[in-house]
Order: structure tokens, then sequence, then C-alpha cells
């Protein structure tokens, strides 16, 4: 796209990015330099802008946003989803958002101030008001000439929302069943009932909710059981992605700080840290438990590394399927069923990852003269010593993450360091003493 966009003229480029597609338009963008950017941006139409920056990544819009003045903002988070253009307008400094919200249009206000009083890991906070409600006594030919004028304003027409003249919550009249229907008929005698999620739940409770049951919209209630807003699938893909990517940073204990100063990255960083040091003492003192055997046969030091590295491999593969299954929150019977399953899979992997460590340490240490060691020997503290390392590694990997959410904490910010020190005490524990072991009734 960017070639074929570079060689044509201005009235071609007009054409052309009228042609494309919201996402391609976005690609096309993020493809071009500064300068062909903003002369891109500049042949938009409001309504081609919101599009733009409705599919960037909220930071590139931010970017973006920011160097358009305050009324150019406004009319074009006002082309844009209540949603999205809320999403933007939360991200910009104190100041810049006020002088945004004085000049946004009266109704984009109201929606504004609406979706922003829930907090933001409620389900509210990542809904939309942009839908069609519809009576329970409206007639299908006024239900479609309420269609037609305000399908274009809404994020979709799908299905239209049934409530009563108390505005609780009904169910929904799907399009299809509308274009069927002949008149005389009500919205009565088609509306279906419909799965639904409370405001106040947790988003991230709602989102596993919409991905059980394969919905692509899904109604939003308060407290009343008035209907208050729907939740589309991207809105749920997008929320289903930032829980991904928080649990990850939780479970390596970092976070996305890139705009925090150094001294403010570095004090939320330090406490875990200082944790770890602590926590790898052991690892040291062990070192000096059997530092005469290290001493006097140093290629136990040389492969250390291999074995370290296959288990800790192993271990954060184990403990990421047992995240994934706790998140899901699945029965404790599959889940034990699963595990065991995982456990036994480690047992099998170290097997054949010991024999194969076996056969690696007998070639290494004969190609290397001056490793003058029974090659035997050696290969055999190494093969058992990766067996049974993975083995306790798969179990602990497994085990622990159960362990924490029993208690009440966050598997997902509590396994990560923790699981690393466990295994790597077990491993060095296993491959020193099993030295030792063989050492002392073999040579």
């Amino acid at each position: 796209m960017k070639e074929t966009y570079l060689k044509q003229t201005k009235e071609e480029r007009l054409n052309y990015l009228k042609s494309l597609h919201a996402f391609d338009l976005k690609e096309l963008y993020l493809s071009l330099e500064d300068e062909d950017r903003d002369e891109l941006f500049s042949l938009l139409n409001d309504s081609s802008k919101a599009d733009l920056l409705s599919y960037l990544d909220i930071d590139d819009a931010l970017l973006l946003v920011n160097t358009l003045e305050t009324e150019e903002q406004a009319d074009i988070l006002s082309e844009m989803e209540p949603d999205d253009a809320i999403d933007i307008i939360n991200e910009l400094e104190s100041e810049d958002k006020e002088d945004l919200i004085s000049q946004l249009e009266p109704e984009l206000k109201e929606d504004y101030y609406s979706l922003s009083s829930y907090d933001e890991n409620e389900t509210g906070s990542i809904m939309t008001n942009s839908f069609l409600e519809v009576y329970l006594d409206m007639e299908i030919k006024e239900v479609m000439k309420y269609l037609v004028q305000n399908a274009p304003e809404v994020e979709t027409i799908n299905k239209l929302y049934v409530v009563d003249k108390h505005k609780t919550f009904i169910g929904i009249l799907p399009l299809k069943k509308l274009i069927k229907a002949k008149s005389p008929c009500y919205v009565k005698d088609l509306y279906e009932s419909s799965l639904f999620v409370y405001a106040n739940d947790d988003k991230e409770d709602s989102v596993d909710f919409i991905q059980e049951n394969g919905l692509n919209y899904c109604p939003v209630l308060n407290d009343k059981n008035e209907l208050v807003g729907i939740i589309s699938l991207d809105d749920a893909i997008d929320t289903y992605e930032e829980e991904m990517i928080e649990d990850i940073e939780k479970m390596y204990l970092v976070s996305d700080d890139s705009n925090e100063g150094a001294i403010k990255s570095a004090l939320q960083r330090l406490p875990w840290l200082i944790v770890l040091l602590v926590l790898a003492l052991p690892i040291a003192r062990l070192a000096l438990v059997f530092e005469g055997i290290l001493s006097t046969y140093t290629i136990i030091v040389i492969l250390q590394p291999l074995i370290l590295s296959m288990v800790g491999n192993a271990g954060t593969q184990t403990l990421t399927f047992s995240l994934i299954m706790l998140s899901d929150d699945e029965p404790n019977h599959i889940v034990r069923k699963s595990l065991l399953y995982e456990f036994g899979s480690g047992i099998l992997s170290g097997l054949v990852l010991s024999v194969i460590s076996f056969v690696v340490t007998i070639v290494f240490i004969l190609i290397n003269p001056s490793l003058n060691q029974n090659p035997m020997i050696f290969g055999l503290v190494i093969g058992l010593s990766v067996w049974l390392s993975i083995t306790a590694g798969t179990f602990f990997s497994s085990i622990i993450p159960v362990l924490i959410k029993r208690m009440g904490l966050d598997p997902a910010s509590a396994s990560g360091p923790l699981i690393t020190t466990v295994i790597d005490i077990s491993t060095i524990i296993i491959y020193y003493g099993l030295a030792s072991l063989m050492v002392e009734a073999f040579l």
C-alpha cells in the first residue's frame, strides 16, 4: 500500500484513501514517515480521521490528537463511537481534557460523564451507549422507520434492544426477524430473551462471559435492570488483550512504565528485586555446601547452565498452562485433571531430554581433551539431573499457582519469581547432590 500511495498524485490519493477500510488506512498511516503521515491525515475528512483514530493504538492516537487544535479535536471525536472517543479523552492531560470537553457536542459530553462514572475495572467502563432501543408496544412499521433514521448513528443494527415503559430491559429484536415480519405486528410479538451483564460487574468476568457464550454484542444493565449500554466483540477482545498483557506483567514483575520517570520506575521495581535477591541467597549457600566437589570437578560448573536453562524453560511452560487454567475459572476437577496431565507430560519430556543430555554430555567431554573426566559417570549425572529436575520443576509450576490462589492472592503476580527461585534451588540440590553421590561411589 505504501508504494502505491506514494506514487499517486494528490487527487489519486484522495480517491485511494476513500476506498480503504479503516484497518488498512491505519496500516498505511503507520508505514509512512512523519511528513507523509501529516499529509495523509490532512487529506481525510473528519469521519475518516475518526475511523483512523479508532483503529490506532491508544498511544499513537493520543500523539496524533495532541498535534491538533482543541476545536478540531472536538469535531473529530464527535464522529467516533462514544466509548472510543472517551478512551482518548481520558488519556489527555487534565487541563487539555477540560478544554476539549467544554467544546464537545452536548450528546457526546453527556456520554462522557455517563461512561466515565464507572471504575476502570467495571464493565460499564468498556460499554457503549450507541445502540437502538425499542419499546414493546411499537408496531413494526414504526420500528423500521426508526431504524432507517438512526442506523448511521449507532454501533450495530443487527439487534435492536427491547425495553418496557419503565426502561427495564426485556430482550432483543434481531434485524432478520424484523425484516421478515408482516404488519400489523408489534415488538412484543417478536422479541427474544437475551443474556446480559451488569455495569458494575468486573469487566474481566464480563469478557469471559461474552467469550464463553459466543456473543457479538452483550446488553449491559444497571442495578435496576435498566439497559444502559452494550459491549461489542471488538471491545471485549481489546479488554481480553489488556488483561493478558497485565497478567504477563504481573508474572514477571514489570509494568508498562515507559511514561514514568526513571526514579519512580526504579522505586516500583526495587522492592521485588530486593525480595528476589534475598530468595537467591539459599542458592549461593548451596554452592558453599558443595564447594569441595566443585573445586575438584570443574566440569560440574561448566555443565550447570545446561540444566538450569532446560528446567527453567520447562517450568515456564507449565506455569503458563497453570495460570491459563486458573484464569478461566475451570471447575476443580478439571483443573486437577489438567494439571495431572501436565505433570505426566513433564515426566515424559524430562525422560526424553535426559537421554539427549546424557549423549550430548559424553560427546562434549570426548571432543574436549582438556576435560579429563569419566564421560559415562558425568553423562549419567547430567541425564538423571535433567530428568529429576524437570519432574520437580513441573510439579512446583503446577501446584504453586493453585496454592497461591487458594490463599486468596493473585497467582499471576506471585507465581513467577517464587517458582523461578524454587526451581533453581531444587535443581541445584538435585544436580550437586547426584554429582556428589556419583563421584563418591565411582571415582
